[in-house]
């Protein structure tokens, strides 16, 4: 079960939640106290990566900052890509601290550059979807310059992941995954009905969810 947070909310329930949201809080805030590069994920879909993982693994991430060194560490080659300069600077200083050299960084902050419409999957046309945040458009079809089916995995933690999802599911192979945080928002639902099919797992804390959707592997494959 997840204590919600209500932005603005007053009183004492509201404080109340507030303060069984920082106890739930506290093992996650102790373990990146401990280690800069512990990811912000649920702890689950933490040791999910630390099994996962592998050095022949090419994977993608919206949303640089600890994961980066976390994951950079494990796998042959990662791409991540940041629209916050801010956090841009901070994944750089973490990956030079840690002689981290196998990850591509991208910076795409929001603006007016179109993207890529006409590389974007066929989901797009038959769903009828309209980008949501048109100012992200380049920064979420950053990952179309990848083929389809090649890469192992995806993170998507940073702004428009519905928008990202759909561009996402054509570049994931068979056999991969994609990680999607903050995952209890129902402005996400899109992302599951997107991947029916795709097997599920969830880990909470209390505080938030992180989800893992495997895509399968065809009979045969």
């Amino acid at each position: 079960m997840l204590i919600r947070y209500t932005p603005g909310a007053t009183g004492p329930a509201a404080q109340l939640r507030r303060a069984v949201r920082a106890v739930l809080y506290l093992p996650t805030a102790c373990r990146m106290a401990a280690d800069s590069c512990y990811p912000w994920l649920n702890a689950g879909a933490v040791r999910f990566l630390n099994r996962r993982l592998t050095r022949r693994m090419i994977g993608f991430e919206w949303g640089g900052g600890r994961s980066t060194v976390f994951i950079a560490r494990r796998v042959l080659t990662l791409v991540t890509v940041e629209h916050n300069a801010k956090w841009r600077r901070k994944t750089a200083a973490l990956l030079a601290r840690h002689c981290i050299g196998n990850v591509q960084s991208r910076f795409l902050p929001p603006g007016d550059a179109p993207g890529h419409p006409q590389a974007r999957p066929a989901i797009w046309q038959r769903l009828g979807h309209v980008h949501r945040r048109p100012e992200f458009a380049a920064y979420s079809d950053a990952i179309l310059d990848f083929p389809e089916d090649s890469l192992d995995f995806v993170i998507i933690d940073g702004r428009a992941r519905v928008e990202c999802a759909l561009n996402a599911i054509s570049r994931v192979r068979p056999g991969g995954f994609l990680v999607l945080d903050n995952s209890e928002w129902e402005k996400y639902a899109p992302i599951f009905a997107i991947t029916a099919g795709w097997t599920r797992q969830d880990f909470e804390n209390g505080v938030w969810r992180t989800s893992i959707l495997c895509r399968p592997v065809a009979a045969g494959g």
